[in-house]
């Protein structure tokens, strides 16, 4: 029985394997011609060949390149940089900065950057950095030179007690230095500093807790003792302005009665004998009421005779 072998133009095969090679590469060629760029980033064409680079391309956009150029793309909208503990967390860039004191204590310090980057100024800052590598080279490294020269001015004390007036100075201190970098050709705006902790050793810590704590002791007794004396004075005035009034009291009640005995005795209307009785049974009236108003003073009442006996006991 024969097999039966198909009659294939061998022409016509050349013919569909060329196209079809023709369509792949035409494919290549178009997918390594279209470029897209996301949202907060910014595309530069650069050629190979002719060494230029094109202007920034800010996206969300899509766009067209020779196919021997590449797209370089860079975050412009907002870049942070993370420095603390020993870099293990997955937000930190770099570790701890360490510093000294202006008394020559040990400290490390925590911080975080964060700033933008001027798109009008992009392709100056990828010329002078073409591996955008500007953060650890530049940026980095500022950052630890003008802190270490910031904490430098305190003593350990004040880092704690003046914590947000450092993290100011550190901040200002830093938008100048990057304004003043040749190298980042003034691409880095928008430059914001966090200052997250200042940490000194365990025990000068403690010790600097303590000293603070007693500082805050002495503070409240200063002004225990001085809310004490005006207190007192206040007492004594008090005691005082009573102490007057009641003087004056009796002095309006022993001119009035004076005044009273003298009018009863020119108008006849009583003996002077009478009236002295008259005012002993006042002056003793008097003294029971003085000593009623005394809450700790109780008295006995008794009859002998045709007198009354009121006899006052302490209990």
């Amino acid at each position: 029985m024969n097999e039966y072998k198909p009659n294939i133009n061998k022409p016509l095969m050349r013919i569909i394997v060329i196209i079809s090679v023709a369509i792949a590469i035409i494919g290549l060629m178009v997918f390594a011609m279209i470029y897209s760029v996301g949202v907060g980033e910014a595309g530069m064409v650069v050629d190979p060949l002719t060494g230029s680079i094109s202007d920034p391309v800010l996206g969300p956009t899509f766009g067209l390149k020779a196919p021997w150029t590449s797209l370089t793309v860079v975050e412009y909208a907002r870049e942070t940089l993370g420095m603390w503990g020993d870099a293990t967390d997955e937000f930190a860039d770099y570790p701890s900065i360490d510093c000294f004191s202006n008394d020559q204590l040990e400290m490390q310090v925590d911080i975080m950057i964060r700033w933008s980057i001027d798109p009008a100024k992009l392709k100056d800052l990828y010329q002078s950095f073409p591996s955008l590598n500007w953060e650890g080279k530049a940026v980095a490294s500022l950052v630890r030179e003008h802190v270490r020269y910031i904490t430098k001015q305190y003593t350990a004390v004040q880092t704690i007690e003046l914590r947000d007036q450092i993290g100011l100075e550190i901040e200002q201190e830093l938008i100048r230095a990057i304004n003043e970098a040749g190298s980042l050709r003034g691409a880095i705006i928008n430059v914001e500093v966090d200052l997250r902790n200042v940490a000194l050793p365990d025990r000068y810590t403690t010790s600097i807790e303590d000293k603070l704590a007693a500082q805050q002791l002495k503070i409240q007794a200063e002004f225990e003792a001085e809310r004490k004396i005006i207190q007192a004075d206040a007492s004594a005035t008090a005691l005082l302005i009573g102490a007057n009034a009641t003087a004056e009291q009796k002095v309006i009640d022993g001119q009035g009665i004076r005044e009273a005995r003298d009018v009863l005795v020119a108008e006849k209307n009583i003996a002077d004998e009478d009236f002295k009785e008259f005012l002993e049974l006042y002056v003793y009236l008097k003294t029971l009421e003085t000593l009623a108003e005394n809450e700790n003073v109780n008295f006995i009442v008794g009859v002998e005779g045709e007198n009354l006996l009121i006899q006052p006991t302490t209990p």
